[in-house]
């Protein structure tokens, strides 16, 4: 049990707006499938609701154990992530011209997501030894710690998640006083391999999803009608939407994945300028407070924990919303919290329980 000096530390407002963001996540997720392929109304609100109840256990345990208890065990962390996602490559089931998720009796799991926290955890405690990142090996160990999970998913392919890890990289390096020369020496290298990575790392509905999003007009019929769909879904709503229940694009199953990857574009429909911008607002607080948790924190892997978790949290939420008015490439990552989807869900409720663990605990001394 926690002792009250620490509950008393819980920073409840992360919390809140966890529960909020989870809790407006379901009611969009009921509009967005109530005309779903099973008939019935709430077959996604029941697995979602299900999701959001194993979220809180995986955060409350998450929370109740010392962060510091996974840094002894990143090893084992680090080793099971890679044999899972090899697993997925070997064994897992196919969808939409990808092998990314496991089946696990009437439920799929998508191991990828559970990456994200596993290379969080690993990096922290890797960064925390490295100490400050002021060396070209120090770099390379990192990028190589980073590397090796995020290239077993971009063979599933997934993109998407890969550019995750990127992200995440790039924080914690930033957040371990990075010199300005590393910064200068990754930019050129970045450059010098991005045509290579253009004509052999890309397939080609991934390039052409990118040269969609440069020129939206190349192909209104193929790769580009989820984009058009979603700009007209946003745009539709105004300033306070169509309503719940009544948004044409959604309701009509004009916007694909509307559930889980567009569920943004349901909020413009339906609640208009006003509940997108709520809802951005609730994602960016809980993205602050996880900064501020960093800032506190007592240790370094604390730290680089809520760094790698804010900057997830960030990444998804910038593309995700981004794609669906045209400001992004149309990407399969789901929006925190709101998306329907387990796998998702689960794993950024491990992250929030650590985030708030991180915090809890940011005294040496409790008096």
């Amino acid at each position: 049990m926690l002792d009250r000096k620490l509950i008393r530390s819980l920073d409840w407002s992360l919390y809140g707006a966890y529960l909020f963001v989870s809790l407006f996540g379901l009611l969009m997720i009921a509009s967005a499938s109530a005309n779903n392929e099973f008939g019935d109304p709430l077959h996604y609100v029941r697995r979602q609701l299900m999701f959001i109840a194993i979220g809180h256990v995986l955060l409350i345990v998450s929370l109740v154990i010392d962060y510091q208890f996974f840094a002894n065990l990143t090893i084992p962390i680090y080793v099971v992530n890679l044999g899972i996602l090899a697993a997925v490559l070997a064994f897992g089931s196919k969808a939409g011209g990808a092998q990314r998720w496991i089946n696990l009796g009437g439920f799929t799991l998508q191991p990828s997501e559970f990456a994200k926290i596993a290379v969080i955890i690993t990096l922290a405690r890797a960064m925390e030894k490295l100490g400050t990142m002021d060396s070209l090996p120090k770099l390379i160990v990192a990028g190589l710690h980073v590397a090796i999970p995020m290239g077993l998913i971009v063979i599933q392919p997934d993109l998407g998640t890969a550019l995750v890890f990127v992200g995440i990289l790039l924080a914690v390096l930033y957040a371990a006083g990075i010199t300005r020369s590393l910064m200068g020496l990754m930019f050129t290298a970045a450059v010098a391999l991005a045509p290579v990575i253009w004509l052999k790392g890309l397939k080609d509905y991934q390039r052409t999803r990118l040269l969609v999003f440069i020129n939206p007009g190349l192909d209104s019929a193929g790769e580009n009608y989820h984009l058009l769909q979603s700009i007209i879904a946003v745009g539709s709503g105004m300033l306070t939407g169509r309503g719940l229940f009544n948004g044409p694009q959604s309701q009509l199953n004009f916007l694909p994945e509307q559930h889980t990857d567009f569920i943004f574009s349901v909020v413009g429909e339906e609640l208009g300028f006003l509940g997108a911008t709520l809802l951005i607002f609730s994602l960016f607080f809980v993205i602050y407070r996880c900064l501020q948790a960093s800032l506190v924190s007592k240790d370094s892997f604390g730290r680089y924990l809520a760094v790698g978790a804010a900057t997830w949290i960030a990444f998804q939420t910038i593309v995700n919303t981004g794609m669906t008015i045209g400001l992004m490439p149309v990407k399969g990552l789901p929006l925190p919290f709101m998306s329907a989807g387990g796998s998702s869900y689960m794993a950024l409720s491990i992250a929030i329980g650590l985030v708030l663990n991180v915090g809890m605990r940011h005294r040496k001394i409790l008096f």
